[in-house]
């Protein structure tokens, strides 16, 4: 979240803090039913335009085209794009923004690997953006491709840039002559990918496109569960908190009470201005999954958020791959999941993808 939003928030404190709901566009999702081009903000039911003066950290914005106003998201998504049986999973991320390169470890898989995916998230896509090269480091021996990636959803962009500049979601699948399991794997930008790769603070210095958010690899591997993967009419999905999505769960052994649940977001942070300096506005979101606050102030299970860039502290942030394990009390087949709100209600935040096993 930038300084298009701290600016608003200084000024409109007192009406926001309790009344944000997210307009969204560009995001083509018959079953999100969602089809526009912009970002909106709606105060007590009015839709709000933001004008904003170029600087270094936030480029000039278009407030007419972020006026564009549509219904707040809550929605049933589709069925999971993926699901196996007799199985369980491990995911790692690395945020990188100005950055090349970056490293992502990945623990918790077991038995022989089943499928292995690479997601990321770039604002801004030129056509070298939707590759990207793995490496296995370890184990050894160490072993490369260079794969290009399926589009699984496009948005508005999470307020860096003009409105009219889109977040891209990919999706490539990893031989698995590569990823093998558990291990650690190198993930870089093809040239000229990237709009800076010097490793500067996000928050300082002028905005080069295209501005990469981060990168996540997902294993499946063979174990006594069932796994869902969820991308395809929820990634690309840019909101500011509360944001509530319902995913139905598919295969044996629904309806469960024991989950496991990673989620996978680009764009989160601890604050801003520099990106170290952290504020409760946009530290402070929370996550509820049927009833149950898991994460974020108020939870006596983690008081950590799950949208504060952890994938790439203390910099560059803006990439999330976190997870929790949780049992419900009765047995359930869909997760009805609430991000927020946080104490602010001042990040916006991008949907890339979630994993549950039951």
């Amino acid at each position: 979240m930038k300084k298009l939003l701290m600016a608003f928030n200084k000024e409109n404190t007192s009406k926001t803090k309790r009344g944000l709901s997210l307009m969204l566009g560009s995001v083509k999702s018959a079953s999100l039913g969602i089809s526009a081009s912009v970002l909106a903000f709606a105060v007590a039911g009015n839709t709000v335009a933001f004008a904003q003066s170029g600087t270094s950290a936030s480029p000039t914005f278009d407030a007419k085209a972020m006026a564009h106003s549509l219904s707040a998201v809550d929605a049933a998504l589709p069925a999971p794009a993926m699901v196996w049986t007799r199985a369980n999973y491990g995911t790692g991320g690395v945020a990188l923004r100005n950055r090349g390169a970056g490293s992502i470890g990945v623990s918790g898989v077991t038995g022989a690997v089943q499928a292995a995916f690479i997601y990321w998230a770039v604002i801004g896509a030129n056509a070298a953006s939707g590759s990207i090269i793995v490496q296995r480091r370890f184990p050894t021996p160490v072993a490369s491709v260079t794969l290009t990636g399926t589009v699984v959803g496009v948005g508005p962009n999470p307020c860096w840039v003009a409105a009219t500049t889109p977040i891209t979601v990919y999706r490539a699948a990893i031989p698995l002559s590569i990823a093998t399991g558990n291990g650690d794997y190198e993930v870089r930008l093809l040239p000229g990918a990237g709009g800076s790769t010097a490793g500067g603070d996000p928050w300082v210095g002028t905005q080069v496109l295209p501005l990469w958010e981060g990168a996540s690899v997902v294993i499946v591997g063979t174990g006594a569960g069932t796994v869902n993967l969820f991308d395809v009419g929820f990634a690309g999905a840019t909101f500011i908190t509360p944001f509530n999505y319902t995913l139905t769960l598919a295969g044996a052994g629904t309806p469960a009470t024991s989950f496991l649940w990673d989620n996978i977001g680009a764009d989160g942070q601890i604050g801003g201005f520099p990106g170290r300096a952290a504020t409760a506005s946009v530290s402070g979101e929370t996550t509820t999954i049927n009833g149950l606050l898991l994460s974020g102030p108020g939870s006596t299970m983690d008081l950590t958020g799950d949208w504060n860039g952890s994938s790439g502290f203390p910099l560059p942030q803006l990439w999330d791959d976190t997870g929790h394990a949780f049992t419900l009390p009765t047995p359930a087949s869909t997760l009805s999941i609430t991000f927020g709100p946080d104490t602010g209600q001042t990040d916006c935040l991008t949907t890339v993808a979630n994993v549950v096993q039951f």
